[in-house]
């Protein structure tokens, strides 16, 4: 029986993998790049003002002027158009990939265990 010191090396030696992975090292890379881009920072923010604006207004059931709503599609736009969080979205979902599978991978095994023994 593998001792508890085992699994962690083996996990110890799963994170290193992950660490190194093209998609993984891509993912952070773009995270970074996101958080030391100023304009994209901004932008950012402006969305998530706007969008709590708007859910403010809505919890108060207060009108939702068409300015508000035509702002925030305008954050909207200009995040799409955005390299930076083009590049995020692309590398997270490799990176949500990669993860999905090595995810499944190590639930299998557990999954099995919960199964019903055939009969022979």
């Amino acid at each position: 029986m593998p001792e508890i010191e085992d699994l962690v090396k083996k996990a110890t030696e799963l994170g290193k993998a992950l660490a190194a992975h093209p998609a993984v090292l891509a993912h952070f890379a773009a995270q970074r790049a996101v958080r030391q881009n100023e304009e994209t920072q901004k932008l950012l923010q402006d969305h998530h003002a706007q969008l709590d604006r708007i859910r403010q207004l809505e919890a108060e059931q207060k009108p939702v002027e068409v300015s508000d709503k035509h702002q925030l599609k305008d954050c909207e736009s200009q995040m799409a158009s955005n390299e930076a969080l083009k590049t995020l979205m692309r590398t997270q979902a490799d990176y949500m990939a990669v993860m999905t599978r090595v995810n499944q991978a190590m639930e299998a095994p557990l999954l099995a265990l919960g199964q019903p023994e055939s009969s022979a």
